[in-house]
């Protein structure tokens, strides 16, 4: 029980973190690709930076036994700003939701050759016969989704590793940039970046949570799960790099050399991350709106998957970036907190 548990709660953080900016491979070439391979070292920190702060989440959900991200922004903020805090968050999930109906219908459009409109009902009904079965249909499908993501990142950075042999067309990088500063600034950016939906998620995993050892263990798999996938994403990216820079889709570019059946495969790949995000997203704020309101599940998560659908009408870039920024803001404050007080109760 405690070893399925761990990797299940492993399963669900990572597949909150591994979304369409993550396996589409935007995400590691803006924070640590374009460091060449002090990036390696940046996604070094990055994994122990999520181990500690996954392991530290779970085990004061566990001790102090808290069943929702209001319980626990409240313990943590406090009454007052953790209601005004929850607010924006929840606005802020169901516009990463958005984003992931969004980028599901570029994805079906660019990739697929079909309509934007097929690629956002189909992760609209993907996502609603998830939520029916709430914490249980969110943990079988990452359950699925992660180790397929797994073996499929790793087969394909491990091919393009083995055709040429570590020999990086980045390998220097840049030492500083505008953006996100250095190396180590940059993991640190991308740890806070990616922390908030993480933290909202494992606040309803209680039920999962059977002993303290489940709640560690899940942080640091889930944890050095991230950064195993991250370093077969970046080293094919370090390899590729002066090919790759500046397209939207770097993972896609770098499959592309692989042949036409592999990246069709990756294609999957990608739309199974977003799915994965979405209902993470989606499953917060269903449960945040059901205990609100006091509506059944069913019909809560129903009218949820339909009001999201114009939303996603905005675009996936657009969306992106406007919406990202304010996730690493809030998620820096909530971690720093979370870190605070848990020393000072120490």
């Amino acid at each position: 029980m405690y070893k399925s548990n761990t990797f299940k709660i492993a399963s669900i953080y990572m597949g909150t973190v591994i979304g369409a900016g993550f396996a589409s491979g935007q995400e590691i070439m803006q924070f640590f690709a374009r460091y060449g391979v002090k990036g390696l070292y940046g996604i070094a920190i990055a994994s122990i930076l999520f181990s500690l702060t996954g392991s530290l989440i779970l085990l004061k959900i566990y001790s102090a036994r808290l069943k929702s991200f209001e319980e626990l922004l409240q313990s943590v903020l406090g009454p007052k700003l953790g209601r005004m805090v929850k607010v924006v968050l929840y606005l802020l999930l169901l516009s990463g939701y958005c984003v992931m109906l969004a980028g599901s219908g570029a994805l079906f459009q660019e990739q697929f050759g079909l309509g934007k409109g097929i690629g956002i009902w189909a992760m609209t009904i993907a996502a609603f016969i998830t939520f029916i079965f709430s914490i249980s249909g969110l943990a079988f499908v990452n359950s699925l989704v992660v180790p397929l993501l797994l073996l499929g990142i790793l087969s394909i950075g491990s091919m393009v590793i083995a055709q040429n042999n570590f020999t990086m067309s980045n390998a220097s990088g840049a030492i500083f940039t505008g953006m996100t500063g250095n190396w180590l600034t940059s993991s640190l950016l991308y740890v806070s970046y990616n922390s908030i939906g993480a933290i909202a998620v494992m606040a309803s995993l209680l039920p999962l949570i059977k002993h303290k050892r489940v709640a560690v263990g899940g942080g640091i798999l889930g944890g050095l799960g991230l950064g195993l996938l991250a370093f077969f994403l970046l080293v094919p990216m370090l390899i590729l790099y002066t090919d790759i820079s500046g397209v939207e889709i770097p993972m896609m570019a770098v499959v592309a050399v692989l042949g036409e059946n592999v990246k069709i495969g990756y294609g999957i790949l990608l739309w199974l991350a977003m799915l994965t995000t979405a209902i993470a997203n989606g499953f917060v704020c269903i449960e945040g709106i059901k205990d609100t309101l006091g509506i059944g599940h069913v019909w809560t998560s129903l009218a949820f998957c339909i009001a999201a659908i114009p939303l996603a009408s905005f675009g996936f870039k657009n969306l992106i970036h406007t919406l990202y920024p304010l996730f690493g803001y809030i998620g820096i404050f909530i971690v720093c907190a979370m870190f605070f007080q848990s020393f000072s109760k120490a």
